[in-house]
């Protein structure tokens, strides 16, 4: 995959979170007592993975610093 902002060949790799961690996204990052799901333009990435780490597939630029995944349908659901 190319770069949408220098068009120099990505690295594909795999996108992690720490242990037991799900990642998600959202216009401003909830705080700690709120529940996420609420949280304006939440969308649910993956889901917890107890006992091992959560990943996703992603391509990254080390030039500018750009990382692009591309999530499935079934991490809404989980």
């Amino acid at each position: 995959m190319l770069c949408p902002k220098c068009g120099k060949e990505m690295r594909k790799g795999y996108l992690f979170s720490s242990k037991d961690g799900a990642f998600s996204f959202a216009n401003e990052v909830p705080g700690a007592l709120e529940n996420a799901k609420h949280a304006e333009g939440f969308v649910k990435l993956t889901g917890l993975k107890v006992g091992g780490r959560t990943s996703v597939p992603a391509c990254c630029c080390d030039a500018c610093r750009v990382v692009i995944l591309q999530y499935r349908k079934e991490a809404e659901e989980l």
